[in-house]
């Protein structure tokens, strides 16, 4: 059984306004597009953010968190919880 793995990034602007600020260039740009996380699993929106459902692995969790560092870079009030399980890694995004 592997291990769990918790990661943790804090809004750099809590109080913020609940804008991305992400430019078409930027997309263009990035180094894991929410489509490839969404070919590869599941997307669910709450009331105050989103969570995306991926399959365990070590290639998964990766993948989860360079999307929430791009992610983090671009929508200053959120925070992001990437976790894993042995069934899934599970990537959320709150306000």
């Amino acid at each position: 059984m592997t291990p769990a793995r918790r990661r943790h990034i804090a809004p750099t602007d809590p109080g913020g306004e609940p804008v991305c600020v992400l430019t078409a260039e930027g997309a263009r740009g990035r180094r894991v597009p929410i489509d490839r996380l969404l070919e590869l699993g599941e997307m669910r929106a709450s009331g105050n953010g989103y969570e995306i459902r991926l399959p365990a692995g070590d290639e998964h969790w990766t993948l989860a968190n360079a999307f929430a560092d791009e992610e983090a870079g671009c929508c200053a009030a959120m925070a992001f919880e990437v976790t894993e399980s042995d069934t899934a890694i599970l990537l959320i995004a709150t306000f």
